[in-house]
């Protein structure tokens, strides 16, 4: 290895990594550089790249950021294929931090070198032995645990955050090596077991999900994705742009690829605890044993807001129970044990009681909730610790997980951890929100199919690319009543239009179409018509349509006098139906999103609305539904006849095969589309195309 910038100071605040490095035993050959020379804790000190006397493996470089591209220049030179560069203040800092990285980078072109950072602390290795090109002293446990990082802290506090650490690299800045190559690395690794990320951004969404999708087929990954302010949401002129913030779209990639996120450090701890510990879960059923009854039914609402059930005891349960129950006692769960403990001997009854739920038929997991109130020494009738090993090595296929209560948690937690067949929580909360991530990933994530988004023969390809072909030339870019030729191109049923550009020429246009009609003001800078007074509906006759015509295009050239207006498009009024919300935007990240929620007026009110990247799958395309409440009305609430969901479904894939075959298509609504229990029409559309 060879250390650039090392520094000559040593000590405890000198951050020395050729000190760390002595200190831990590494057995391979250092190289030291500095521009002093001499020695350094009795190792040679080489004033540049070029005298050290072979080439090695690995050059870390933590010299001022000025100098760095010129030392990677040299470490290339000398043929170095590895380097982590330290320094900060490059694209994590101002403009010329951000011109000296690209510098870096075309630097590497070419050279089949690869680089990690800048801006990083480096990697670790607890497999083999304790390496570490950290700066900063930390001790952690070994652990069957990979760590990936934008931030050094997730390394250097891995005892913490995850427990323990196998491997752990800490890209900083991503210049070169990013997520997905590394992750591709973690995956392959089988001493890895559970892989762990922290994220504050990607460069190439679509080829991370790529690697997701396969290695969360062989193992957990979980991550914590910062940054879920939608302070940071671009600008758009339609529903969908305003509506698709950046941490919504992180949500539905990372579920789309079988990531499973985490809200908060606190979960990365107790997650990675649970799957380092138990094999698997085989259903939602959820068995809680409590001494308190207030705390059973704390657990019952954690399990329900995670998605758990709470399990119904099989009848063999329930008389085994009611043996050691007082008779006043109803059995039930929660499991209340502590009136039978009270006259039975706590450790007893809690083995009978956790024994009688484990075996039952009906249970997938146990939580148990017990005290620790006192020095486990001084309190052995209520030290149980090793009565739930004892069972849970007996009952592997159910997790037995523990919340334990009082101040000597952790001392209770220590021993009952053990033999790493229980987890300890600190609440029900973590308890059951990691037996849902725990349930999630062995039943929805591991087994199941890629399947491919489908295909549209019937699309009429050549019509979309003339009418985005157009689209284009146009000034603005801003496709209306064009919006929705493109979609019934696509094979989208859509609401016949014409378009009048006087009152004569509406009247007209109602008597093609058949009364009653709509008329709507046609204007490339009006987005949302309602709020201008751009939209009458249910005209019945000629006299109404052109009173119609003079109120829309009067009413909203006062409210937008810069507006152009070309007049109004006059529709049949088709009232009944829900009215959904169907979009897509380019995700810079991510590439093509499709949007699908409440429509109408109350689009952006109620932000009812799913994400999903496209193209999307039958199966995909269904979740992004079931997201939102819309769903519950579609399946037909209060009386009303369930929608045609087999046509909504068709509707939102092939928007999403629209806006992955055409990525000039910059956003896009379709708003409302109706759907009813015939079928589904698009009224309303907007596109913006790439000029």
């Amino acid at each position: 290895m060879a250390l650039i910038g090392v520094t000559t100071r040593t000590g405890a605040e000198a951050f020395n990594i050729l000190e760390r490095m002595i200190a831990e035993g590494y057995t391979g050959r250092l190289y030291p550089v500095n521009p002093r020379g001499g020695e350094l804790l009795g190792v040679p000190v080489y004033r540049s790249v070029s005298e050290i006397p072979e080439t090695p493996d690995l050059a870390v470089i933590s010299t001022p950021r000025t100098a760095v591209p010129t030392v990677v220049k040299e470490c290339l030179g000398k043929g170095i294929k590895a380097l982590i560069v330290i320094t900060q203040g490059f694209a994590d800092a101002d403009e010329k931090g951000r011109q000296m990285q690209r510098e870096i980078l075309d630097a590497l072109e070419g050279t089949g070198a690869r680089l990690i950072g800048p801006n990083t602390i480096g990697v670790a290795n607890f497999y083999e032995g304790r390496f570490s090109t950290s700066f900063i002293d930390f001790w952690c446990p070994k652990a069957d645990t990979a760590v990936i990082c934008q931030s050094g802290i997730f390394l250097v506090g891995a005892a913490d955050f995850t427990g323990g650490l196998g491997l752990g690299i800490d890209i900083g800045n991503a210049a070169d090596l990013h997520f997905a190559e590394v992750l591709e690395y973690m995956g392959r690794d089988p001493r890895v077991k559970v892989l762990a990320l922290h994220m504050e951004g990607l460069k190439d969404g679509r080829r991370f999900m790529k690697a997701a999708r396969r290695v969360s087929r062989l193992k957990p990954v979980l991550c914590l994705k910062t940054g879920r302010s939608e302070a940071g949401a671009r600008a758009a002129t339609t529903h969908t742009g305003s509506l698709a913030g950046e941490d919504r779209v992180y949500e539905a990639a990372f579920r789309q690829c079988g990531i499973i996120r985490l809200r908060d450090a606190e979960e990365m701890s107790y997650f990675t605890k649970t799957f380092l510990t138990y094999p698997f879960m085989r259903g939602r059923r959820l068995a809680v044993v409590t001494i308190s009854g207030g705390a059973g039914i704390m657990a019952a609402d954690a399990a329900n807001a995670a998605g758990l059930d709470m399990a119904s005891f099989d009848p063999q349960t329930y008389t085994r129970l009611a043996n050691i129950f007082p008779e006043w006692m109803e059995v039930h769960n929660p499991l209340d044990i502590w009136p039978a403990a009270m006259t039975r001997g706590y450790r007893e009854v809690a083995k009978i009681a956790l024994e009688a739920v484990l075996s039952d038929p009906h249970v997938d997991a146990v939580l148990f909730i017990t005290p620790a109130y006192q020095d486990l020494a001084e309190t052995p009738h209520l030290d149980v610790t090793d009565i739930v090993n004892h069972l849970a090595a007996s009952h592997p296929d159910k997790p037995l997980a523990l919340w334990v209560i009082g101040s000597y948690r952790r001392e209770f937690a220590a021993k009952a951890e053990r033999e790493n067949r229980v987890v300890v929580y600190p609440s029900p909360e973590k308890a059951a929100s990691s037996l849902a991530a725990l349930y999630r990933y062995h039943q929805e994530i591991k087994n199941s199919p890629s399947l491919p988004a489908p295909e549209f023969a019937d699309a009429e390809e050549e019509t979309i690319e003339a009418l985005l072909g157009r689209a284009g030339e146009e000034a603005s870019g801003i496709l209306n009543e064009e919006a929705l030729d493109i979609l019934k191109a696509c094979g989208i049923p859509v609401l016949p239009y014409r378009r009048a550009s006087s009152p004569e020429e509406a009247v007209r246009a109602a008597r093609e179409l058949g009364y009653p009609v709509a008329v709507k003001i046609s204007s490339p800078h009006i987005t949302h018509k309602t709020d201008v007074g751009g939209v009458k509906l249910g005209l019945t006759d000629d006299r109404s349509v052109e009173e119609a015509f003079h109120h829309v295009v009067n009413a909203a050239l006062a409210c937008k006098p810069e507006a152009k207006v070309s007049g109004v498009i006059v529709q049949p009024y088709r009232p009944g139906g829900a009215e959904v919300l169907l979009g897509c935007r380019q995700d810079p990240v991510f590439g093509p999103v499709v949007v699908f929620g409440l429509g109408g007026i109350y689009a952006e009110l109620f932000q009812d609305v799913s994400f999903g990247i496209a193209p999307l799958s039958r199966e995909e395309a269904l979740a992004m539904l079931k997201e939102t409440k819309a769903y519950r009305l579609l399946q037909g609430f209060r009386g009303q006849p369930p929608a045609n969901m087999e046509a909504l479904l068709d509707c939102l894939l092939r928007l999403g095969w629209l806006a992955d075959r055409w990525p000039q298509i910059k956003e896009m609504d379709i708003n409302p589309l109706l759907v009813s229990a015939t079928g589904v029409v698009a009224v309303d559309a907007r596109m913006i195309v790439q000029r």
